[in-house]
């Protein structure tokens, strides 16, 4: 995916490269490398590269600085300038307009080879993006073919995740994810793990249709929250404001072995977040109180008994008349069974409520003033908003 400049500047610190400018930028991330002599060729970049410029094509320090303007506009990781027959020093306003964007400026003699640098470079990038990708594909294995180990075992062990750790897996979508190419919620997948690896370790962050997914091994409960906190935080700084998020974290596994359930309950939390039934804060699976129960029930059958004899004849009356005495209904409930307060909710006249609430009697043959009636008919809607 990408590596932290600063770490690729250490492995090439003996071929006497010297920092000019932008200390503050060195914990940006690197995509690539890229040759840039002039400001017409920085249209090819795409963000995150490391520029390297000879000033073959400079003639002065106010096109210099014009070309080095052009690369910040790019949002690449940083600047190295080649010092010798094209350009014999770097100009300070160069220097200054560096600092004052936080653009990591480096100069390098003409003597030092800058095949040399740009083959350590592209090496340690592709290694490390080789590696996030290996690591991804594991967890993709480990979540939707949990009995095949094979698959994810082995190839995690050796990329240093351990099977006995306890797993998380955290899943978050833009609300409005449609209007995203695959390609740009990779790359903005990418984005968000770079930013995310400069303060953890023992994570993976990667796209699953329109998810983004991040698996955790072995994080504590605070740390857990803390790294949901500065994702949360990535997040809105790569995607557009104002963009919503579905977000779901399951229960924290005992083992790889359950990775697969801690990411359908992500799944069924991000649902009930899609259709509105929770706060947005109400984003963790062991917070779900009485839906934890529901979300377990794998057979369909029991869901769809459950429903014939509380609500669905409801739903068919609604259906054959057109009213919406479902929406009464569940307007009734959330306001403990007040119909004055039901009422208000639905700008009608407290008789109406309780004809709309004789005729679900009489539709259910239930008594809606019993307690346990209500909390028959609140589980049935619960199971709806799971469904």
């Amino acid at each position: 995916m990408s590596v932290i400049l600063k770490r690729l500047i250490e492995k090439v610190a003996h071929m006497d490269i010297t920092l000019l400018a932008g200390e503050n930028g060195l914990s940006n991330d690197v995509t690539w490398i890229h040759m840039v002599e002039t400001s017409l060729a920085t249209s090819f970049l795409d963000g995150g590269e490391i520029a390297f410029v000879t000033g073959v094509a400079v003639n002065t320090p106010d096109e210099l600085l014009g070309l080095v303007r052009s690369i910040c506009r790019k949002n690449a990781a940083g600047i190295i300038l080649n010092t010798g027959p094209y350009l014999d020093h770097v100009p300070q306003c160069v220097i200054e307009y560096c600092d004052r964007h936080d653009l990591p400026l480096f100069e390098v003699p003409w003597r030092i080879h800058l095949a040399e640098i740009m083959r350590i470079f592209s090496y340690a990038i592709t290694k490390a993006d080789s590696r996030d990708t290996e690591t991804a594909a594991a967890f993709r294995n480990a979540i939707f073919f949990p009995e095949q180990k094979d698959l994810y075992m082995i190839p995690l062990t050796h990329l240093s995740f351990q099977p006995e750790w306890k797993y998380t897996v955290c899943a978050v979508s833009p609300s409005d994810h449609e209007r995203y190419a695959k390609s740009t919620l990779e790359q903005k997948a990418s984005t968000v793990f770079g930013n995310l690896s400069h303060k953890y370790s023992d994570f993976s962050v990667f796209l699953s249709d329109t998810q983004i997914l991040a698996v955790l091994g072995n994080y504590s409960n605070e740390k857990l929250h803390d790294f949901v906190r500065d994702m949360n935080y990535y997040l809105r700084l790569t995607f557009p404001q104002p963009t919503a998020f579905l977000w779901g974290i399951g229960k924290t596994t005992k083992s790889i072995r359950c990775l697969y359930k801690s990411y359908r309950q992500a799944s069924a939390v991000q649902k009930l977040q899609s259709k509105g039934n929770l706060r947005p804060d109400q984003i963790f699976y062991s917070e779900m109180g009485l839906y934890k129960l529901l979300m377990n029930i794998d057979d369909e059958d029991i869901i769809s008994d459950y429903l014939q004899n509380t609500v669905q004849p409801i739903i068919n009356y609604d259906h054959d008349n057109s009213t919406d005495l479902m929406g009464v209904l569940r307007a009734y409930l959330e306001h403990d069974g007040s119909v004055k307060e039901t009422a208000e909710k639905l700008f009608v006249h407290r008789n109406t409520i309780n004809y709309y609430l004789g005729k679900i009697k009489e539709l259910t043959g239930m008594d809606l003033s019993s307690l346990n009636v209500k909390t028959q008919l609140t589980t049935a809607l619960m199971l709806m908003n799971i469904e």
